[in-house]
């Protein structure tokens, strides 16, 4: 998938004014997507999550979902990051909420035309498996943190402004999405 096709899948890159930034978290998401054998045509669907039964939402609808309320609520909160001399980043904002879930797409593998988990998902969960995409994209520890933490795997790490931001947003997303579902036993 190129630039081009990538912006017009999550127009929400162009919002990321660092234009090194954008690219390399473009990088990453093109790279999470060729080794997971995602492409244009079958990328809707791949789910955001296996685990819970009847689950309609899409990777795609998720990582959209949750990108388009930072931006919200970036600009209706950044006030008080202001207020009280907090250094908070509209761009490392943006391109965490677009990038946080990109491991779920080496996690998840489309087979027989079912998805089912990689078998590289039992050593690395997708915030793990997704820090690692980003570091070797060349993106910054701000954002490989932010991945890195952005689940379960951050209840004990150290939270930057943008990952706990961007945690709390998802968390919140993730919940409403699977709301009145059952959660499978795995």
């Amino acid at each position: 998938m190129n630039y081009q096709q990538l912006e017009a899948l999550f127009p929400e890159f162009q919002e990321i004014r660092d234009e090194n930034l954008k690219f390399k978290s473009m990088d990453a998401m093109q790279s999470a997507m060729a080794r997971g054998g995602w492409t244009g045509e079958n990328i809707h669907q791949c789910p955001v999550t296996l685990n819970w039964e009847n689950c309609s939402v899409s990777w795609v609808e998720h990582v959209r979902d949750v990108t388009e309320m930072c931006i919200r609520e970036f600009v209706a909160l950044e006030k008080y990051y202001q207020r009280n001399q907090v250094d908070f980043s509209r761009d490392r904002v943006i391109a965490g909420a677009l990038l946080h879930d990109i491991g779920k797409l080496t996690e998840f593998l489309m087979e027989d035309g079912k998805v089912c988990y990689s078998p590289e998902a039992q050593l690395m969960r997708h915030p793990l498996s997704g820090a690692v995409l980003a570091a070797q994209a060349g993106l910054p520890n701000h954002l490989v943190h932010l991945i890195a933490t952005h689940s379960f795997e951050g209840d004990q790490s150290c939270q930057t402004p943008e990952s706990e931001f961007v945690r709390t947003i998802d968390l919140f997303v993730f919940r409403c999405s699977v709301k009145g579902l059952k959660k499978k036993n795995c």
